[in-house]
């Protein structure tokens, strides 16, 4: 494995048996490998079945450069989370901000169907859009309840598409619930991040209402769903055509995932060009630009198509690149068509 000098990775690393720390730089052996890197080049940490104990000099270093660690198991129903304390100050109370919008139920109304219409369009390349959710005002229970059925229907091609015709999401354990498993804690570390770094609490959220998980990480990875699970879809079916092992099929989707992270695409949410990874840093913008009141509506970036429109009032921008005196709107193009392949294709 090898990084760039000053970008931030997430890593999965599979049976971990030694972690070394010497100042701020951490090497793990692994099955598989080895990795050494400076902790403030690592974005979260998930570390995937059987690992060694964990010293408290690593512990400290995560806490102290606001890296998340997860501990995630095949058997685990619940994966281990351990992150570092959520910080706020009089001058940037962002968290006081979150729990008076939680507890508005109009506010969280409106946070919870933004998410919920932005996951049913990154779903839209397997099964339609739910069109008669935006004609009506719904409550949170409403809306849940549309979620639901929308699932049953989404998983339900899923699998049989792939093969797996007796086998589901919400079932017992199984390859594809395995993978798919592994991915989102894998997802969620790089979430968990930059809710930590912009100062909100991961365990309050407005979809998602227990306290006793990271709620507002999978509130806020809802938006981006069906594209990670399509770039499952795509590298299961593609194992499978390759007469590859069951077993082997983990660690092809978790490298196709990276991949995916990595890849550019555009939003016309921020008129930008930016990588997958950084979509997911936008929904966390979004939401803090919300709570400011810098922006009157939560506005999650998701891909799009250049369409010569006026531009929207977000409130905050993604990094990537913006429009400039280049061909910024001829690779924009080019870009969202190679994304759009990329989910139309089954």
């Amino acid at each position: 494995m090898s990084i760039s000098k000053n970008k931030k990775i997430p890593l999965w690393l599979p049976y971990t048996f030694q972690i070394e720390v010497k100042k701020n730089i951490v090497t793990f052996q692994y099955k598989g490998g080895k990795y050494t890197a400076n902790i403030k080049n690592i974005l979260s940490i998930m570390l995937y079945g059987g690992t060694c104990d964990l010293s408290e000099n690593f512990l400290q270093l995560c806490a102290k450069y606001g890296v998340p660690i997860c501990l995630h198991r095949r058997t685990m129903s619940n994966a281990v989370w351990i992150t570092p304390s959520v910080k706020t100050s009089a001058k940037d109370d962002i968290l006081s901000k979150q729990i008076s919008f939680r507890n508005n139920e109009k506010k969280r109304v409106h946070i919870a169907k933004k998410i919920l219409q932005a996951k049913f369009k990154s779903m839209s390349w397997l099964v339609s859009y739910p069109m008669l959710f935006d004609g009506k005002r719904y409550s949170i229970k409403q809306m849940v309840n549309i979620e639901a059925q929308h699932a049953k229907v989404y998983w339900k091609k899923y699998y049989k598409i792939l093969g797996y015709s007796g086998y589901s999401r919400r079932g017992g354990a199984n390859t594809i619930k395995s993978i798919l498993d592994a991915v989102s804690k894998l997802i969620s570390g790089i979430t968990l991040r930059y809710i930590i770094y912009h100062r909100m609490s991961p365990y309050h959220g407005f979809l998602h209402i227990p306290t006793d998980y990271p709620s507002l990480v999978y509130d806020l990875m809802e938006p981006y769903r069906g594209n990670i699970e399509k770039i499952v879809f795509n590298t299961i079916q593609q194992a499978k055509s390759e007469k590859v092992e069951e077993k082997d099929f983990l660690a092809r989707c978790i490298i196709a995932v990276e991949d995916y992270l990595d890849s550019n695409l555009y939003t016309n949410t921020t008129r930008q060009i930016v990588t997958f990874q950084e979509l997911l840093h936008g929904s966390v913008l979004s939401l803090r630009s919300y709570l400011q009141g810098i922006s009157r509506q939560f506005i999650v970036p998701i891909p799009g198509k250049p369409n010569g429109c006026r531009p929207v009032k977000v409130g905050y921008k993604l990094y990537g690149r913006t429009a400039g005196p280049t061909d910024f709107w001829s690779v924009a193009k080019n870009v969202s068509n190679t994304h759009e392949k990329q989910m139309a294709s089954k």
